[in-house]
């Protein structure tokens, strides 16, 4: 049994690979209490699992722990995806591959060998991340903002008198968009910011391909990006785990 494990900066996600793809997916957080989270995987698979993939972008301390877990609990190591040159039909565009989040890397690996075509790639997580990779599998290369919540957040320790901000579920229709609190303010100021960014982005690798990429959208922020984005996409909640399901499958 093979088992795919995502640990992002906040929270721990974890599934069943079979014949690459997922299934018995959960997560839990990890920021606040990481033996808790820590627990909660370990518990949703009493059989154990023979092999363990993994990436992880959080604090080193955190995937030593996942890993003595998965020892303690299975008796199995940890087999840790690193972004890498090239791999399963895609080429990293970052000069130092090892410096580019693993789990970005995973994500567009497994939408690219999903469409074999252009696509465009949205994480909304505490970041949110934009890679575009063309029909051949060059990665152009990618973008990274902050999160609505931490887009509030930051805004909030640097401005006095802002207080706490919430992004809204859906945006506003015309003029009510434009907030009637500070909150809100805020708020949606965030959420617009954000959108049009990556709306923009997309526009600028439709001209230079010269075709509409497909674009694919994950994470934890993603059913609250979504009403925002001002072009079709396609919902992957478990992208990362979907492409750690394949390499797994493929190595």
């Amino acid at each position: 049994m093979t088992i795919v494990i995502d640990i992002g900066n906040a929270r721990i996600k974890w599934g069943l690979a079979v014949n690459q793809t997922v299934s018995a997916t959960g997560s839990a957080l990890h920021v606040e209490d990481a033996e808790a989270a820590i627990g909660r995987f370990i518990s949703a698979f009493p059989a154990g699992a023979d092999r363990v993939v993994a990436t992880s972008v959080a604090d080193p301390s955190v995937g030593r722990r996942v890993a003595d877990a998965v020892g303690s609990a299975w008796g199995a190591e940890i087999e840790w995806v690193t972004t890498s040159r090239s791999l399963l039909g895609l080429t990293c565009a970052y000069h130092e591959p090892e410096r580019m989040g693993a789990d970005r890397w995973v994500a567009i690996i497994a939408a690219h060998n999903a469409s074999k075509d252009a696509v465009c790639v949205i994480d909304a997580g505490t970041a949110v991340t934009f890679d575009a990779v063309d029909s051949s599998g060059r990665h152009l290369g990618g973008l990274i903002m902050a999160g609505p919540r931490l887009a509030a957040a930051a805004l909030n320790r640097r401005t006095g008198n802002i207080g706490e901000t919430m992004p809204p579920e859906a945006p506003a229709s015309g003029t009510a968009l434009l907030g009637r609190s500070t909150d809100e303010a805020v708020a949606n100021g965030a959420m617009l910011a954000l959108s049009a960014a990556l709306s923009k982005a997309i526009e600028i690798v439709a001209r230079d391909l010269e075709s509409a990429p497909g674009v694919v959208l994950a994470g934890g922020e993603a059913m609250r990006l979504l009403p925002w984005l001002q072009t079709e996409v396609q919902y992957r909640k478990h992208l990362v785990l979907e492409g750690l399901a394949l390499i797994a499958a493929k190595s």
